[in-house]
């Protein structure tokens, strides 16, 4: 394990002066797989979790130890297990080593299986309120692309999941923090989950003195060929007042969530087009530390549901804080 000094980011709940308060983080898991060996990230976690005075669950989980079961006829499969076992014991104790250094007592499950298969009960049975994981290594710049456990764990992990990027393979620490937020849909559910994710977002880069970016992506809510049935004059006015329509939304979701668009250290992004492809446009444009979106909804035209929040998640290199909406009922649980 190395540490690198190109990482400074670091998310906190704790009260701003003349913000909102937020509760802080109680309970914190840290999802850790055979594919992690960054201190950096494991660092970060802790610090997390000592500005939160939270209690931290350190869970190494393994596969091969559930292949090693499902395979009872090799003749040194327990010695195997037992040795494997063995091993993780001690990469657990080290990181909680790590973690005691910072003045924190860590409570340690190893468990045999994949994060998306088990961490639903380990949340349950700890009560915890943020899952920690360090995105698996793909793709040619080894998060190119999330993995399929970490895209699952995204969607349906009931609680809020701070997936990091390895910084060692990403630029210096920028100081920006972007929002997605989608204002096309009124539900009063969708309202409410753009309220928490513009608030995570403020309390981050207050903690940090960051600079805050809120992107909406508007468009036309009729296809090309009903289009054609309209004269230029006729879309023209479409277009304005479909735009001024979402500039309304928008600028009250930022008062709902107590915030000033014209404030130093925020930033309002309304684009026209397709959402995926301008959310992570603009967040590989100005080279965030992290995005904060919703990633499923409890109805069918939800906020960023589906291919739209895949599409941005398989396309950014930064790291993500993934938001369920109030009520969400996850299947892991």
């Amino acid at each position: 394990m190395s540490v690198s000094s190109n990482f400074k980011i670091l998310l906190s709940f704790r009260s701003v002066e003349g913000g909102v308060n937020m509760h802080a983080f109680k309970t914190v898991m840290v999802a850790i797989t055979r594919s992690h060996t960054s201190e950096l990230e494991l660092r970060q976690a802790f610090r997390l979790v000592a500005d939160n005075n939270a209690r931290l669950v350190l869970a190494f989980f393994d596969q091969s130890l559930e292949v090693m079961r499902r395979l009872q006829f090799i003749p040194l499969e327990g010695k195997l297990e037992a040795a494997m076992r063995k091993q993780l014991e001690l990469d657990a104790e080290q990181v909680r080593q790590l973690a005691w250094e910072e003045g924190i007592e860590a409570q340690v499950q190893i468990v045999a299986g994949k994060p998306r298969q088990l961490i639903g009960g380990l949340i349950e049975e700890y009560g915890v309120d943020l899952v920690i994981k360090l995105a698996d290594p793909s793709g040619a710049l080894a998060r190119n692309q999330l993995t399929g456990n970490d895209l699952a764990l995204l969607r349906k992990c009931p609680v809020p999941v701070l997936m990091m990027a390895c910084r060692d393979q990403l630029p210096d620490f920028t100081g920006r923090i972007l929002v997605a937020i989608d204002v096309g849909d009124p539900d009063s559910d969708a309202v409410a989950l753009n309220r928490s994710l513009l608030l995570h977002g403020h309390y981050l880069s207050s903690q940090e003195n960051a600079e805050l970016h809120v992107v909406s992506v508007w468009n036309l809510p009729v296809n090309k060929p009903a289009l054609k049935m309209l004269g230029d004059e006729e879309i023209y006015d479409l277009q304005e007042s479909t735009h001024q329509r979402y500039q309304q939304r928008l600028d009250k979701a930022l008062a709902d969530a107590g915030l000033d668009a014209a404030s130093e250290g925020i930033k309002v992004h309304l684009l026209k087009g397709n959402a995926a492809r301008e959310i992570q446009n603009l967040a590989n444009e100005i080279n965030v530390d992290l995005i904060v979106m919703g990633t499923l909804s409890r109805h069918a035209q939800g906020m960023l549901m589906g291919n739209t929040a895949e599409n941005i998640l398989n396309n950014i290199y930064c790291s993500i804080l993934a938001v369920k909406p109030e009520g969400f009922v996850s299947p892991l649980a």
